[in-house]
Parts: C-alpha cells; structure tokens; sequence
C-alpha cells in the first residue's frame, strides 16, 4: 500500500496527500457473487486511451454508467458498498476494507438497482427499476434485502398491488428494521410502517393517521409524530391548502396545528431537533424564498432562523447522524454542491479536506461513532467524480475509485454559473459550458432545456446519466441551461410568473438567454440550435415557431407538441391524477376549452407552417408521460407543410432513453445533426 501522509490537528496547516491505495486495486477485479455462483465478476477497467482532445472521445465512452456510484459505508466503517455496472444494469458490489477484495453481491439482468441503504452491519435494502420503462418518475419494479455477502436474499414487496415504498430511514437499533412509507402515489404518503428486513413483516406506526400526507417527521426514538397533509378543495379553481398535524407521544391524538394559505406556504416538517420536541421546518415566513426554521408545536410560532440562502429556496437535503439521526448540517445545490455545517466537528473537517481537494466540490458523508472512516465524493464540473476514504483519527485521506476515469478531467470543460435579465425584467439563473482550451468568442451555441417545466437543472456539476453538456462542448459548442421562469428552487416570484405562460413568456426567458450571450459576443448569433426532452423538448419546437428566424434547428425528444393532448389523451399516467388535471394543470398550464386559442397558438404540431429550421425528433415507443401521439402529431404536421425531418421512435423506451445502445445511437445521431446545422 502507498505511503498515506498524516494530517496536522491545525486547520491551517492542514493538507492531505491524495494516495492511490490498494482499495482501487480491489475494485477492479471482484470475485464471484456470494449469492449467485453464475454471477460474473465486474470487468477490469481497461488503461483510459490518451486522448489528444475531449473531440476524440468516442460518444459511448461519455455515456457509459459510471464504475461506482452512490458509495455508502457500513455503519461499523468495516465494508462500502456501491452500484456497479454488472450485465449491463447497475448492481451492488461490496468491499471489504480489511481485507481490501470486493464482491457482487447481485446480479439483475433486466432491472437496475436504483438506491440502497445500509439497515445494520451486515444488512443492505435495495431498490430496483426498470429505467427502460420509466414515465417520468422511477417506477419501482421491488424492494430487497440482502447480506453484504450476497445471503438471505428477500423480496419485501411481495404484494404485487403495493410494490413502491418510500424509504425513510435505518432504525438502527441493532434490528436491521426501516422506516417507510407506503405510497399512494409519487408524491402522497399514506402510511408509516416499521419493516422486518429479514422477515418482510411491518408494524403501522402512524395509529389514528391524520390522512395521506406529503411529508413526515420523526423523532429520535423513531415515533412517527409530525406529518404535512394536503387539505381537500374548496373549489376546482383554487389553491391547495396543507396542513400541520403533531402529536406529543407516539400513540398520543394528532392535532392540526398549522394551516396554510396555499401549498407554497406550507410548514413542511423536516426534523425533530435535539429536544424531540422542537421541530426544524422549512418555511417562508412571508417572504419570497424558502428557509430553515425552528418551530415550537406547542406555542405554534416559527423561531430562530436555522439557515437562508441570499437566492435560493432550502427546502430539505438535511445530513443527520446515520445513527442518533440528529442534524449536522444541510445540502443544498447552488453554482455548486454546497454544504452548511451546524456541527463543529464537520465544519472543521469540511475545511480540511476542501483546502487539500481544493479543485473539486467535496461531499462528506458522517458515518457513525463507532467507525473512524467516512466517506468521501469528490467531483467538478470537469472532474467526473472520484471517492476518497477520511480516516478522522489519523487525519489521513486514501484515495477508493474514480467514477469514470476513461474521461480525463484535463480535457473535460467547466460549467460556471451565469445570470441574465430577460425582456420584462426577470433575473433568469443559467448555467453556461463552453469548449475547454478555446476563447468563449463568436462560438456556436446548444441553447439544453431541461424538462418539467417544473423542475431543475443539475446545477454546478453535472455527472448522471447523461452529461450532455460536458459533451457538446467537446464537439466545439457552447451550451447554455436556462432557468426560466417556472424552475423551482428560485422563490415564490419565479415559479408562479410561469403560470399560463407555456411558449410565452416562458419561452422568451429561453430565447432571452440566447440573445445575452450574442450581445457578449460569446456565441454567434447566426450559429444557434436548441436541445431538450419533455417540457424541453416542447420549448425546443416552440422556439422554432415563435422565432424562426433565429435558430438553426433543434433536436428535441420525447416532447410535448400539442397542449390540448396533454388533457385530452387518457393513456398517459398523469391523465390517471384526476386531481390533478382538474385544478392544479388547468390553474398553471390552462384550460384547452377555455384557453383553446392560446393553446392552438403556442402548440408546435398545430404551427409547423412556421418553422425555418431543422428538427430532430425522437420519442419513446412506451412512453405513458408524453405518449407516442404527440410524436405522431408533431411529424404528420411537418410533413404536411413540406418541411424536412429527422425522426425515430425507440420502441421499447419510455420517458427517456436509457439502454446503452439506443443513448448512444441517440447521441450519435444528435452531434451529426448538429455538426452538419451549425457549420460556419
């Protein structure tokens, strides 16, 4: 093993040396599963080829599943465990840090594993998904538990009416039970329950439910004892109050103790604090953006102000102690991941390890007491991503595994964040990359919509499953990621101004940006094309229609093309959330029969008369979010008007591409139809 330098006490002097150790060894060659004897071994990583540029990177390489994702210890500090990819699906793999040899511990063939949690020292619960099959969230095929070394394998959902859960916490109490919710739908809960990882049992431990609810809290003995409920209706047409529920013990009465105006200025319940009484929310208070707060149940007033950013919403992302689950500290995503310590001990490593990785954002991840190590992510904007292991007593940083260490971080460009004013006066947020080694002038420019439009970016950096930015600017481009109006976590102001306003001013925050960076003399403005899916994709096609002179083309997938089919279509799964079609889409998007002319004028499919440039448009065969029709409607409309289009239906995809061959068919065929549009 390498030689690991020591770490001074004194935060000043500290410095760590990074070490490839013996662990990243042990991860390139993994034994046969435990559990399964016709298990394959992850394959040895082949020496990253010496790319001259970031162009010379084949395009599966950038879309390849990263080696290791999602890296958790054990609570004892005695084993990590990570997603892997195995059969072409993400599966875990666990290390053994003593004896430095890692192992399969699963082997899905048609199905990934999503996330998985650490329930004791020997005991992990896995989600899994079929990605080729997801509508717009992840729909869960089943939960599990396993051994860490591949034993005991159970099916804990076996009740095939109820197979999603949503994962709460460990109990950790030396049982290996967890805390979950049994769900109604993405977003409601109606239920708590303790679940016997071993034995699949559950206990209900929300007696006398308040009703479903979209947020719980619970305290340090694991008592189920705040919960956030959506009120009925008053009427089709307005707003959704939510309501506060608390309970002193837990088997006490529950009792409203808050109710909002509307959801936005909701109390959610986030925490319990040391106390077990006081509760940290998160918060308006009146004002335009969301905060930490305490608040007194009792009294039923907000007190001290835990924390606020100058301009984001902080809505959750709380670090808690895996094991006495009190709060450490809050995550929260600005120009970049950020970390916010309440706790002394963390703050101060915090500083420690960014003043030695002072290049990448740095992730700690609190393990328990007991354990001397915890777990360190490490990631850029140009550096995919490595992990590190922080031996606190020692002061000693190993270096694990790189994520994706076929893309070097030297070739690899940076994404900075960025800000505009739109045409009536709107800050918009945007995050902008641009070609490594390149001066930011007179480029050609990749305008990436992110979907939703309810939604975010990944701010800061920007490493999933589908680095496209990092990727177009390789090809020479500059890529710029819009905020516009409607992007959550930017305030009240922000979301709201997007009411009705799908291809007006939503779409003029978009074209705004655009037109900033040509006035910088950044981008050429006669060098300019669009990308994105779903919402993205809609405002990739809208933005041919409302300015068609001022885009090249666009390439735009699984996207929304007629406004009138995202009511009127009943296969798809949003029209099953009656509710919500009924207020809350009528009351943001509008009303195709009371809103059909301003529908009929802002849908592409009804308007592809008006297109100038080149479209690209490809949709999944199985998509229930935005289903085949609009694809169908989009295309017959665009060749009735005579116009040239490149189109193609994944047939066994969903809301989204995910099988390798068809991301990189996908991608392969995008970087041609832009080379060949956005030439000088």
């Amino acid at each position: 093993m390498s030689t690991i330098t020591h770490l001074p006490r004194e935060y000043a002097a500290a410095r760590f040396l990074r070490v490839t150790s013996a662990i990243s060894c042990a991860l390139t060659v993994l034994s046969v599963s435990a559990q399964s004897p016709a298990a394959p071994a992850v394959a040895t990583p082949a020496a990253a080829p010496a790319y001259k540029t970031a162009a010379d990177i084949p395009v599966a390489d950038f879309f390849r599943l990263p080696r290791y994702s999602q890296m958790a210890m054990s609570p004892d500090g005695k084993r990590l465990a990570a997603l892997a990819p195995v059969n072409g699906r993400d599966n875990i793999a666990v290390i053994d840090l003593e004896k430095r040899s890692a192992a399969v511990i699963t082997n899905f063939d048609r199905v990934n594993v999503t996330d998985f949690l650490w329930v004791d020292t020997h005991r992990i619960v896995l989600r899994t998904a079929n990605r080729e099959l997801e509508t717009g969230v992840t729909q869960f095929i089943g939960v599990f538990g396993i051994d860490s070394d591949g034993t005991n394998l159970r099916n804990l959902s076996p009740d095939k009416r109820q197979r999603v859960f949503r994962v709460f916490r460990a109990t950790n109490d030396g049982t290996g039970d967890l805390i979950i919710g049994k769900m109604v739908d993405s977003r409601t809960t109606e239920s708590v329950l303790r679940l016997d990882t071993r034995t699949g049992r559950t206990k209900l431990l929300t007696f006398k439910n308040p009703g479903e609810a979209t947020g719980w809290a619970i305290d340090s003995n694991n008592h189920i004892r705040a919960a956030l409920r959506a009120e009925p209706r008053e009427s089709a047409d307005a707003p959704r109050k939510r309501s506060l529920w608390y309970r002193s013990t837990s088997d006490g009465d529950w009792e409203k103790i808050h109710e909002s105006v509307d959801e936005m200025d909701a109390l959610q319940p986030l925490a319990f604090d040391t106390d077990d009484k006081t509760l940290i929310v998160s918060s308006r208070a009146g004002a335009d953006r969301l905060a930490l707060f305490r608040f007194d149940p009792t009294t039923r007033k907000i007190g001290e102000k835990l924390f606020e950013h100058p301009w984001l919403d902080i809505d959750g992302g709380l670090i808690r102690h895996p094991k006495t689950h009190v709060v450490l500290g809050i995550r929260y995503s600005a120009e970049t991941w950020k970390t916010h310590w309440f706790d002394a001990t963390y703050s101060s490593l915090q500083g420690m390890v960014d003043a030695t990785l002072s290049t990448t954002t740095n992730t700690l991840f609190p393990g328990e007491a007991s354990s001397k190590i915890i777990v360190i992510f490490a990631q850029s904007a140009s550096d995919a991503g490595t992990y590190y292991l922080l031996n606190t007593e020692t002061r000693s940083l190993e270096k694990v595994a790189a994520t994706r260490e076929w893309l070097p971080s030297t070739l690899m460009p940076e994404r900075k964040f960025v800000a505009y004013k739109s045409r009536d006066g709107m800050t918009i947020p945007a995050w902008l990359t641009v070609p490594r080694d390149v001066e930011a002038k007179n480029l050609p420019l990749i305008v990436h919509i992110h979907g939703g439009p309810w939604a975010r970016s990944y701010h800061g950096v920007q490493w999933g499953r589908w680095p496209s930015a990092q990727f177009f600017a390789s090809r020479g481009y500059a890529v710029l990621e819009p905020e516009p109006r409607g992007s959550i976590g930017f305030g009240r102001k922000h979301y709201r101004s997007s009411f009705k306003q799908w291809g007006l001013t939503m779409q003029d925050d978009i074209t705004d940006g655009a037109l900033h960076l040509a006035q910088e003399g950044i981008v050429n403005k006669d060098r300019m094309c669009l990308f994105g899916g779903s919402y993205g994709g809609y405002a990739s096609l809208q933005a041919l229609v409302k300015d068609p002179d001022l885009w090249r083309c666009a390439s735009s997938y699984i996207a929304v093309t007629d406004l009138e089919l995202l009511q009127t279509v009943t296969w798809s799964d949003t029209a099953r959330l009656t509710d919500f079609y009924e207020t809350d889409y009528k009351r943001t998007v509008g009303d195709y029969e009371k809103d059909r002319a301003q529908f009929d004028a802002t849908s592409p499919a009804k308007n592809a008369a008006k297109i100038k440039a080149a479209v690209m448009l490809t949709m999944g065969g199985q998509d229930q979010r935005v289903p085949l029709i609009h694809g169908t409607a989009m295309r017959d409309a665009i060749e009735k008007a005579g116009k040239p289009l490149d189109y193609k239906v994944y047939v066994d995809e969903a809301h989204g591409f995910n099988a390798n061959e068809n991301v990189t068919d996908f991608y392969t065929r995008t970087e041609a139809f832009f080379a060949k549009h956005l030439k000088p």
